[in-house]
């Protein structure tokens, strides 16, 4: 019998986001006046078992906070939306990540992220909490932690015939042997250029890197194109689902709503619907602010694909 979702253990970052609306980023040196400010939860490995959440799956999250207020609130929330929070460390040594994010009118943001707590994650930690992967379906992961951190919950993920899903998205370098370790690896065009050790400005189509990277490094390829949609290549061949046109607010989260998605429905249906199920996750999110704040739910996201279907 097929499921419905899958059990979903997050390894990652938590973070206190501080969002400030401008009308225009300031450029070098100068000063612009915010337009409205809000704090709210965010980190993208908090922000993937959240969206997880809504979506319905059984969420176990592994990560590191500080013992601050930051971290009680973080803590707070996700027991809110019935996360399993009993493996979180939390450490005196580090404040919570805290990341500070500049939203524009055009719904573009820039985000400095200061790491924090979860930098202290460490290989140590995921062996003690080894039993967690014996209980997931999906394990995601990201690149807001240390990258032996990350390796060591993939080569797990793998031991325990988990599906591992890393977001390869952040200025970590990173060595081959960490991401060809996972099932699925999910960049952008540009991230997955640069895993492909591909020029910035080569000319070579989404489906071409996909290509390069499967067959060179035999990683199934979930890629992000934004307003193209997303579009996978794996054992199966090839699959591809467009966008859908939303007017958006704050694209944040969006990336993570649409890897959440990812975690939830893979498996449980045919490929192309989990990539029309991620993109309308990820579609819903940037027409709301804040990243957590902005997360569907399993309700309104087949309200969404059923009114687009229509």
């Amino acid at each position: 019998m097929t499921r419905q979702q899958n059990n979903v253990l997050v390894v990652g970052s938590a973070n206190m986001d501080l969002v400030m609306r401008v009308h225009e980023m300031p450029r070098p040196g100068e000063t612009v006046l915010g337009t409205a400010f809000i704090r709210a939860h965010g980190g993208k490995g908090a922000n993937q078992a959240v969206a997880a959440a809504r979506l319905g799956a059984e969420v176990q999250f592994l990560g590191c906070l500080g013992e601050d207020a930051f971290g009680d609130a973080l803590l707070q929330g996700m027991a809110v939306e019935g996360i399993q929070l009993n493996s979180v460390k939390r450490t005196a040594d580090a404040p919570t990540g805290t990341a500070m994010i500049l939203v524009n009118d055009q719904g573009e943001n820039s985000i400095v992220v200061h790491s924090g707590a979860n930098f202290e994650l460490t290989p140590a930690d995921i062996e003690a909490n080894s039993t967690m992967f014996d209980a997931a379906d999906i394990v995601l992961l990201q690149l807001e932690t240390p990258l032996e951190t990350v390796q060591r919950s993939l080569e797990l993920a793998a031991a325990c015939g988990c599906v591992s899903i890393l977001d390869v998205g952040s200025d970590q370098a990173l060595p081959e042997a960490v991401w060809s370790t996972a099932s699925v690896i999910s960049p952008n065009i540009h991230e997955a250029a640069r895993l492909a050790a591909l020029r910035p400005d080569n000319d070579k189509s989404p489906h071409d890197i996909a290509e390069m990277l499967y067959n060179q490094y035999g990683v199934t390829v979930v890629m992000k194109l934004g307003g193209e949609g997303s579009l996978y290549l794996g054992a199966d061949g090839y699959q591809s689902a467009p966008a859908f046109s939303v007017k958006p607010v704050d694209t944040t989260a969006a990336g993570d709503a649409f890897t959440g998605a990812l975690g939830v429905f893979w498996g449980t249906m045919e490929m192309t619907d989990v990539l029309r199920h991620a993109n309308a996750a990820g579609a819903l999110a940037v027409t709301r602010e804040g990243a957590q704040p902005s997360l569907p739910t399993r309700e309104a996201l087949a309200s969404f694909i059923s009114s687009q279907s229509s």
